[in-house]
């Protein structure tokens, strides 16, 4: 039976976040398989492939799109190449679940979208917290009236870079700053949430002396009728994240809404002199998002976040960065 059968991916890098968390999920999935792996340091991919029964290894992206056996692909790039091997994939009729963001700039997501539609291939931004189920289980009763209508979303994702000169994430030729790596996680979320883009924007950027990129960002959201996101982001700070969600006849808190901890993950509602804790135990949300994409190449669906999404948060980057007034160097 065709649904039965296991999606065969490929991974176009060894970068961390695909040894680290998505290939390990991919190898764990319940509907796929890893067939292969590329890396542009041949040594690297075979080294890897000893390690992993039935994996090939290509010393190049482009030999890896050509293995027919290769159903999807997974690109975790840095940001400036997710357009050009998105469309390599998708014209080797490969599907494609990208990292985000999915392009640098709404006009290279149009184009990612066209290419991968005229193709017929599934192409998703790759949010792994949408589909975590305290993520899940906080929408629904944001949607649902359990604090009341929504008036403020507060969140905050940063992480302190100083000790990575290095690191890709701060190089302008590939589209870093800590708007496009962390802080697309809260406004991804305070879209989420308001279901549709900024109509206002206030913004500030931080670019230290000598640096390639931004390193700092805040910025203040108007979704209308006064309802408000207040975002920010840093490479600069110590760790955190968090979301608060301030409704008209409570809040609703989760601690640490991107990269939940390893134990269990906790939304905690407040409503007067009530308070409601729902726990989830741990999970692999990289798992439950290969696993989602998988199910809808096998059934022939669109994946739950939509392509249109995307290009509205591709827009919605923008907007802060203009807010800013960020002239982006790339």
């Amino acid at each position: 039976m065709q649904t039965a059968r296991r999606v065969r991916w490929g991974v176009l890098s060894l970068a961390n976040i695909a040894v680290k968390a998505v290939i390990p999920a991919i190898q764990a999935s319940r509907n796929g398989e890893l067939t292969a792996v590329a890396s542009r340091q041949l040594t690297r991919a075979e080294r890897f492939a000893a390690e992993s029964a039935g994996v090939r290894a290509f010393g190049s992206y482009e030999a890896l799109l050509d293995d027919p056996d290769v159903e999807a692909v997974y690109i975790p790039l840095p940001n400036g190449l997710h357009a050009e091997w998105t469309l390599a994939a998708a014209q080797r009729g490969k599907h494609v679940l990208c990292e985000k963001p999915l392009g640098v700039g709404a006009d290279e997501v149009r184009r990612m979208i066209a290419g991968c539609r005229e193709a017929g291939v599934l192409l998703m931004e790759a949010f792994m917290y949408r589909f975590h189920p305290q993520t899940r289980y906080a929408l629904e009763q944001l949607a649902a009236g359990a604090i009341g209508p929504v008036r403020l979303v507060r969140s905050s994702f940063a992480f302190d870079i100083a000790g990575r000169p290095d690191d890709i994430r701060l190089r302008a030729s590939l589209a870093g700053g800590s708007l496009m790596d962390v802080g697309c996680y809260p406004l991804n979320f305070s879209r989420a949430v308001f279901g549709g883009p900024p109509a206002e924007i206030a913004a500030r950027v931080h670019v230290p002396a000598g640096s390639e990129v931004e390193r700092t960002v805040a910025a203040v959201l108007e979704f209308g009728g006064g309802r408000l996101g207040v975002i920010d982001c840093s490479f600069e700070l110590p760790a955190h994240q968090s979301i608060e969600v301030e409704g008209e006849r409570g809040r609703l808190m989760l601690a640490r809404p991107f990269t939940p901890a390893r134990t269990e993950a906790v939304v905690r509602i407040e409503r007067g002199d009530e308070t409601l804790e729902r726990r989830f135990a741990a999970v692999d949300q990289y798992q439950l998002e290969v696993e989602h994409f998988a199910d809808c190449i096998r059934e022939g669906r669109a994946p739950a976040l939509p392509l249109e999404d995307a290009l509205e948060q591709a827009a919605a980057i923008e907007a802060v960065y203009r807010a800013g007034g960020y002239e982006v160097p790339w």
